[in-house]
């Protein structure tokens, strides 16, 4: 039997586009099924019927069936007849691509372990088979779905210590071996290794052309998990004289990993899209949350503190909205490829928390003596008083929300 090809058959591709700070969260394409093409003719398999709990048949029967189960996307059936000839064959010249098929199979089934488990299998009893580069990619996946940020590391270790690594495991491995540094804090570490997989992708042109394959996106992750980090280190209290600065630099920072991870939700590999999707929400729900915890600032009364949570809401509440939006059109492609992981679960949990976070701060809202728009407008006001103050101009007076 001829190789199966490595890109996975399950692999949609993915293009969702985020909105910067303060725009729109724009609409997202829908996924489009990559192709599968059917497996060249093979040479005959030696022919015994082999019999199983789950399924039976000759080999070349099984073998049969189980490409057209990939075919379809009917992962039990394939899974079913690969077992049977994989545990009846592990021998044959066609068990690697037995093993990359099981674990195609199980990933479509969303077994996601049992699948790293073929995958690894396929690497250690065949190393020099062609189809270990296809298992390597598709364990950085799993590996980073999975969060097991220490075997991805180990993964990228071995790759980079391979004497005839080319430029496409070097990227693989930078890319696992930065998110392993990532998650152990050593930022300079996992952006110099980010940087090194980055440039070997610009110099090559590598995935320049349209979705990224895994490696690209897998760097691009690492970049956006670097800036992410970086940034959310920024604390905003306590409030110092120089709080506008380092908003400033917070803000920057989400724009600036929210942009790599835009770029990682372009992957062949829809692991990366939802990752991505998960991470850029998040992002501006801790923002947010960190701002609604601002204590006002020389509150001279319970009106000046009740004015001050008004203008904070009304400001900051599209940040959450944003959040929100990416965290929904994350489980809304979930449901496409009926991903029911963590990371879908977590997904839901932080909507379900920012709901909560806007539904409690609009009834606090409603109690106040003024309206949205008249906080609005007050906000309006503090913006044409700064900047009349920047030009050196007459600055105009404050007029604060009435009571009703």
């Amino acid at each position: 039997m001829t190789k199966t090809t490595t890109t996975p058959v399950f692999a949609f591709a993915v293009s969702i586009s985020i909105a910067c700070l303060g725009g729109l969260v724009s609409g997202c394409a829908e996924p489009l099924a990559v192709p599968v093409q059917a497996p060249p003719p093979r040479q005959e398999l030696v022919q015994h019927q082999i019999i199983t709990g789950r399924t039976d048949g000759t080999p070349k029967e099984l073998a049969d069936r189980g490409e057209r189960a990939l075919l379809q996307q009917k992962w039990r059936e394939a899974a079913d007849a690969f077992e049977a000839l994989y545990g009846a064959l592990s021998e044959a010249k066609e068990a690697p691509s037995w093993l990359m098929s099981l674990g195609t199979a199980y990933e479509g089934l969303g077994d996601l372990a049992r699948a790293r488990e073929k995958y690894r299998l396929l690497v250690s009893r065949f190393p020099t088979d062609p189809q270990v580069r296809g298992a390597h990619v598709r364990e950085a996946s799993i590996d980073a779905y999975l969060e097991d940020w220490k075997a991805l590391g180990e993964l990228g270790d071995v790759l980079l210590s391979l004497k005839d690594a080319d430029d496409v495991d070097r990227m693989l491995g930078f890319g696992a071996r930065s998110l392993r540094k990532v998650q152990e804090k050593d930022d300079v570490g996992a952006l110099r290794d980010a940087n090194a997989g980055l440039e070997i992708m610009e110099t090559k042109h590598y995935g320049a052309t349209g979705r990224l394959p895994v490696p690209a996106a897998q760097l691009r992750f690492a970049l956006a998990e670097v800036r992410r980090t970086k940034s959310e280190k920024i604390a905003l209290q306590p409030i110092t004289d120089d709080f506008l600065i380092k908003m400033e630099l917070r803000c920057q920072g989400l724009l600036d990993a929210q942009s790599a991870y835009a770029d990682a939700i372009r992957s062949t590999d829809p692991v990366w899209a939802k990752m991505s999707g998960v991470r850029v929400g998040d992002m501006y729900r801790v923002l947010h949350a960190e701002l609604m915890a601002i204590p006002p600032d020389r509150a001279k009364s319970e009106a000046d503190r009740n004015l001050f949570y008004a203008i904070m809401h009304v400001r900051y509440r599209t940040l959450v909205e944003k959040g929100m939006e990416m965290m929904t059109r994350t489980i809304d492609f979930a449901k496409k490829t009926d991903d029911e992981s963590v990371w879908v679960t977590r997904a839901r949990d932080a909507k379900t928390q920012m709901q909560k976070s806007l539904d409690d701060e609009k009834a606090i809202l409603a109690t106040l003596p003024y309206t949205e728009a008249e906080v609005e407008r007050t906000l309006e006001m503090m913006k044409e008083r700064a900047l009349a103050r920047a030009l050196g101009k007459p600055v105009p007076p404050l007029k604060l929300p009435k009571k009703n």
